[in-house]
């Protein structure tokens, strides 16, 4: 009888290609904006909008790690592609299923949404096959489509209430620009190697953290305003504390000691801080 393990191996390293935590944060961030949008959302709505979220996403990883396989085999050589667990073909191949079902998933929900999709998905396209060299406009390239989910859930319920929505959205840009700069810090080597001109390459890791800093410090004095504008209730104060607090934990760890070690740690300690944020916002609106 034929052993399971090489399919399973196959499965863990196409699940690892998606980063399962990124697609689940992105699939919450459409229902979030969902939620500020309509009192009422139709489980039909929350169910296309997470599925798009977390299937589009998943595509964008899988052809960032495509196109960055080179870059990786020098940072990152234990990744599954450059480490030959799965083949070219195959990483494309699931892309374009992943790019399907997030399209199929989109189209349900309006002509709105799907072009938001599309959007998105060219915005994926270009940065990974041009601008991905150009260090910060890259960064900020993958930072839109990191904030587009919460203007997605507005266009999912047809009631795309702006102000607030934009609010949400300019926190998580913020939150994922200072983490796309921290970033370069861990793989100067193999992009300078390959021209990619990150912060990191081009003015040094100190500059770079110093500018992820400022992003960070940007969304923790952003996320008071909310509050301030009673877009939230009170259940989103302590959440949002624990997600500020880790910014700051983070800003002063990385502004201290820019080392591509502390970097690579810092840079997964952001996700919880953002994951924290995105709870607070799913509490405070609900």
């Amino acid at each position: 009888m034929p052993s399971i393990a090489p399919v399973l191996t196959k499965a863990y390293a196409l699940l690892r290609l998606m980063r399962l935590p990124n697609c689940t944060m992105i699939g919450f961030a459409v229902i979030v904006g969902e939620v500020i949008s309509s009192p009422v959302v139709p489980s039909y709505a929350a169910l296309c909008g997470f599925l798009a979220g977390f299937s589009l996403l998943g595509s964008a990883m899988v052809l960032n790690d495509y196109f960055d396989r080179e870059i990786d085999a020098i940072n990152e050589p234990d990744r599954p592609l450059p480490s030959g667990r799965i083949g070219h073909l195959e990483a494309v191949v699931f892309a374009i299923l992943l790019a399907s079902i997030g399209f199929l998933a989109s189209a349900s929900t309006g002509a709105w949404t799907l072009a938001i999709a599309t959007l998105s998905m060219l915005i994926t396209l270009a940065y990974n096959s041009k601008f991905k060299k150009t260090g910060l406009l890259g960064n900020i390239m993958v930072s839109a489509n990191v904030a587009v989910p919460f203007i997605y859930g507005g266009f999912a319920v047809a009631n795309a209430n702006i102000f607030p929505l934009m609010i949400f959205s300019l926190l998580a840009f913020l939150s994922s620009l200072g983490r796309e700069v921290v970033k370069g810090i861990v793989d100067v080597v193999g992009d300078e190697a390959k021209g990619v001109r990150s912060v990191a390459v081009s003015k040094g890791s100190e500059v770079a953290a110093k500018q992820g800093t400022f992003f960070f410090l940007s969304a923790v004095t952003l996320s008071l305003l909310p509050l301030a504008l009673k877009i939230v209730s009170l259940y989103y104060v302590p959440l949002v504390i624990i997600c500020d607090v880790g910014f700051l934990l983070t800003s002063y760890s990385i502004w201290t000691s820019p080392t591509p070690l502390n970097a690579k740690r810092n840079k997964k300690y952001v996700l919880v801080w953002m994951t924290f944020g995105l709870i607070a916002f799913i509490v405070g609106t609900a």
